[in-house]
């Protein structure tokens, strides 16, 4: 077997233009990860699934994008990289339109998590092979300056799918206005803190409320459920709203026969109205089906691009290997997987179960209805299910039951991992990762720098999403589109750019501290927009903004690291793949622990607690290795 060679780029090789395919490159990897681990938390939503299992679930499909560290042998040592992203992208863009289509279905939670899973495994190998290509196709100069470029084209594919596809299921899901008459009195406005009179309104569902079509809330307030994309009226006044879960009753048209000032008019119910039939938006199930449908179109012919810009660089070939060397890989990679799932089940199922200890402790009440108070979050309640199929176990047998079982697994892997890897060359990748100086200040910096925002970015959407009485700002599809796919974009760009150019002028040791207060300071601005007083609309895009300038603006300097951290060593790829995994398992960990505190604390308390997950990140930076190496690295925009 043969090392892997080394990513400098020799003079003799050919010369390759980057913007001919990195920019594409890292914009197609942002798709199937932000779908997955975002976009997801949001059409789950639309389908009625609660905050706790969107969150928790959608984490855990995560997961293959932090065995990315164990994945990456498998990349190394099989075939070309190039064979690989092509590969791997074809896949992908089946998975997407399969999403899209098994929506439909009945148990599409259940079935859309499996599909998802698979395209996150197929899209952890080709991100895997695509860092690598990027690593061998260019010289450590043009690396450097590319980081800015790639890390804005990643945003870019990001909000793509969190504001542009947002955007268009909201504009196919928004509620008409619906004309209604009273026969008795008027009804009564409210708009810009003013109250007016009227005969007749055309009501619309917007902002969690049921509003007219000009902007004036009816009074008194008719509070709407979440995802609502269709209203009527009955003749007696009742307001009725439909959503992906039925049909219900949501609140009474009032109306003022009084002929004073409306702030004195008493209201009375509105006996008789007249109203045309029942309006209705798109059904957000097939709104879903359409978009994802056309990512997934769009993705497909990024990859027929992709199959004739990528370059063909010398250094991206097959690894010279003994006969069967890679089914003995393919072996081991599945061992080490099967080592890193079950280590982490295992811990999970170890924290639940403690967690319910100290429930039954120290609270030990049952909760009523979706509502959580105390400790009632931490209890393991209701039947245990596997991806939402019935177990006939308790929530707490099954616990146990997955605990003894990733003990067993562990076992297994452990004992076959002795046996298959050790003295091979996917041990050396990964112990020379491990050995090297300063590994568990690194370690801790790859874990929690991200750690606080990573939970924002989970929740946020939800946040603004969930209906005003369950803390939300019930915040329309095409108004969070608006918000995350304008503000957002422009937050991005700017601050990736920004963050590669302060890098660029002062080095990564001296700008690292500005670029971590950046990323994380913003969060205070979720605190103020949660603390019960609905923010102005104008104020959610400046929030958005600003989080997302101080998330690329801090995110430039963590690239670059990660770039360093991984060309210390031979093995290129394997220890960036490394790297990015245990990022990955960052997020995936974050996802879960964002649920489980906002399903017990509300919306304000689990953005103050960000702020506190905030510092261990930040005190990594006390301890991490920046040696005279790394200030060849620089992060320069061309």
């Amino acid at each position: 077997m043969t090392t892997e060679p080394a990513a400098q780029q020799s003079p003799e090789s050919p010369k390759f233009n980057p913007w001919l395919f990195v920019p594409l490159l890292y914009f197609m990897q942002a798709i199937p990860v932000t779908i997955v681990q975002e976009v997801a938390t949001v059409f789950y939503k639309d389908l009625g699934i609660a905050n706790e299992p969107i969150t928790r679930w959608t984490s855990l499909i995560s997961l293959p994008w932090s065995m990315q560290l164990l994945l990456g042998p498998l990349v190394d040592l099989n075939s070309t990289k190039r064979k690989w992203i092509l590969g791997g992208q074809f896949l992908i863009a089946i998975g997407l339109a399969a999403t899209a289509f098994a929506l439909a279905v009945p148990y599409a939670f259940e079935i859309t998590l499996v599909i998802l899973a698979t395209t996150a495994i197929t899209s952890a190998l080709c991100n895997i092979a695509t860092d690598g290509f990027y690593i061998i196709s260019m010289s450590k100069d043009l690396q450097a300056k590319f980081v800015g470029i790639q890390s804005t084209c990643y945003r870019l594919g990001r909000l793509f799918c969190t504001g542009i596809l947002l955007l268009f299921v909201g504009l196919m899901t928004r509620v008409p206005s619906l004309p209604v008459t009273t026969q008795t009195g008027s009804f009564v406005l409210k708009k810009d803190g003013a109250l007016s009179l009227s005969k007749e309104v055309h009501l619309t569902a917007k902002d969690g409320c049921i509003t007219d079509q000009g902007g004036g809330v009816l009074q008194p307030e008719i509070k709407t459920p979440n995802g609502v994309y269709g209203i009527s009226v009955t003749t007696d006044g009742k307001v009725m709203t439909k959503t992906v879960t039925g049909d219900q009753e949501t609140g009474q048209l009032m109306v003022t026969t009084s002929q004073g000032s409306p702030s004195e008019m008493p209201a009375v119910t509105a006996a008789s109205v007249s109203a045309q039939e029942g309006v209705q938006g798109m059904n957000p199930v097939l709104a879903w089906t359409i978009v994802l449908a056309a990512a997934a179109g769009i993705y497909l012919l990024g990859h027929l691009a992709n199959r004739v810009t990528l370059p063909r660089p010398a250094e991206d070939e097959s690894a010279v290997q003994e006969p069967g060397e890679s089914r003995r890989n393919l072996h081991r990679t599945f061992v080490l997987i099967a080592l890193g799932m079950g280590g982490y089940f295992f811990l999970n199922s170890i924290v639940r179960l403690t967690a319910h200890a100290i429930w039954s402790f120290k609270d030990g009440t049952i909760p009523t209805g979706d509502k959580m108070e105390g400790l009632q979050g931490w209890m393991l309640r209701g039947e245990g299910k596997f991806v939402g199929f019935e177990t006939g176990l308790t929530a707490f047998q099954a616990e146990l039951v997955q605990l003894v079982v990733c003990a067993i697994v562990i076992a297994v892997a452990l004992n076959l991992t002795k046996r298959l890897i050790r003295g091979t060359q996917m041990a050396d990748a990964m112990i020379s990762y491990v050995r090297q100086d300063g590994f568990p200040a690194i370690l801790g910096f790859i874990l929690f720098y991200r750690f606080g925002e990573a939970m924002v970015s989970k929740m946020s959407p939800l946040f603004l999403k969930d209906a005003i009485d369950k803390g939300g700002l019930a915040i329309a599809n095409d108004q969070l589109g608006l918000i995350k796919g304008v503000a957002g974009v422009i937050g991005i760009v700017v601050g990736g750019l920004a963050g590669g150019y302060v890098v660029s002028k002062l080095g990564l040791r001296r700008a690292f501290w500005p670029l971590a207060f950046a990323m994380h300071v913003p969060n205070l601005l979720y605190v103020w927009a949660s603390a019960g007083v609905r923010p102005p609309m104008w104020s959610l895009y400046v929030i958005d903004f600003v989080d997302q300038f101080g998330y690329g603006f801090g995110f430039a300097g963590y690239m670059v690291y990660l770039m360093w951290v991984a060309q210390r060593g031979h093995f290129k790829t394997t220890h960036y793949a490394i790297g990015t995994g245990m990022g990955a398992l960052c997020i995936a960990v974050a996802g879960i622990v964002s649920g489980i505190v906002q399903s017990n604390f509300g919306y304000h308390k689990f953005f103050i607690s960000v702020i506190f997950m905030t510092i261990p990140g930040m005190l990594m930076l006390l301890f991490i290795p920046l040696d005279e190496t790394h200030k060849k690295i620089k992060a320069t925009v061309e």
